[in-house]
């Protein structure tokens, strides 16, 4: 070997020594370290459902969706597609219908507005057990209430957010495309919290789908449909200055020929 080709070889490995020192490896953290920056911005993210109206810069928005569009994927094969809605009046309008169907939604399965021993108790009660039987999620007291909150108008669908960003799933995708929509959700989601922005995860999206007039306006695809849609706006306040408590669930640990629960 050469001298310059020494030379050029020592330097290299020394500017390699020098990067892995100021940037130590993933699995270098000790036991019991402080949350790194990107560990913390997982645990302090929060969704929002309250928003300024000042809107988005639109070049914000762009890279959100450019690091959701490097999420992995099975085979890479990238099941999803966007739109943003960022019009004032077409975010009225979807909010509205979306209120409309839950409207209708609640007055099917709200079995509780009705007396005890009336036909509508009845068929309501009915109607609930048929969607608890078809769809357990659906069903759950959670999005329940939350039906019912809209219904009432104690509560929005897409939180005034000025912008709004629909993820749509490919119906004949490869694999298993929610899953890779949870991802690809989950890295604009972090990617607006770099930012500084605040987000939320909409489900009650899905009943656009149920309007091909909706899915005409929105211009699309007979393949794609609305998996969820994120709102995106400035917070209002600072709800992420303090990490919530989430529930605490066991593990089955299995190492050196052992079967351990842990926490």
């Amino acid at each position: 070997m050469s001298q310059q080709a020494i030379a050029r070889s020592e330097i290299e490995a020394e500017v390699e020594a020098k990067e892995e020192a100021e940037s130590p490896s993933r699995a270098s953290c000790e036991e019991g370290a402080e949350w790194n920056v990107i560990e913390r911005a997982f645990l302090t993210r929060r969704s929002i459902r309250k928003f300024k109206k000042a809107q988005v810069p639109a070049h914000l928005i762009r890279r959100m969706l450019e690091i959701g569009r490097f999420a992995p994927s099975q085979g890479n094969c990238q099941p999803y597609r966007f739109a943003v809605v960022r019009e004032p009046g077409l975010l009225r309008d979807m909010e509205e219908f979306c209120v409309a169907e839950c409207k209708k939604l609640a007055g099917m399965t709200d079995y509780t507005a009705h007396e005890k021993g009336s036909l509508k108790r009845y068929a309501a009660e009915v109607v609930t057990r048929l969607v608890a039987a078809s769809d357990p999620g659906a069903a759950h007291p959670v999005p329940m209430l939350v039906l019912k909150q809209i219904a009432e108008g104690r509560f929005t669908v897409f939180h005034r957010a000025p912008t709004v960003i629909l993820l749509l799933v490919d119906k004949h995708g490869v694999g298993i495309p929610e899953i890779d929509i949870g991802i690809v959700g989950t890295n604009i989601v972090m990617a607006a919290e770099s930012q500084g922005l605040g987000t939320c995860w909409v489900g009650f999206s899905k009943l656009l789908n149920q309007s091909p007039a909706w899915k005409e306006r929105l211009g699309l695809d007979e393949r794609f449909q609305i998996s969820e849609a994120i709102c995106v706006g400035h917070a209002v306040g600072k709800p992420w200055q303090r990490v919530i408590e989430r529930a605490t669930h066991e593990i089955q640990w299995f190492e050196n020929g052992q079967k351990k629960v842990v926490y």
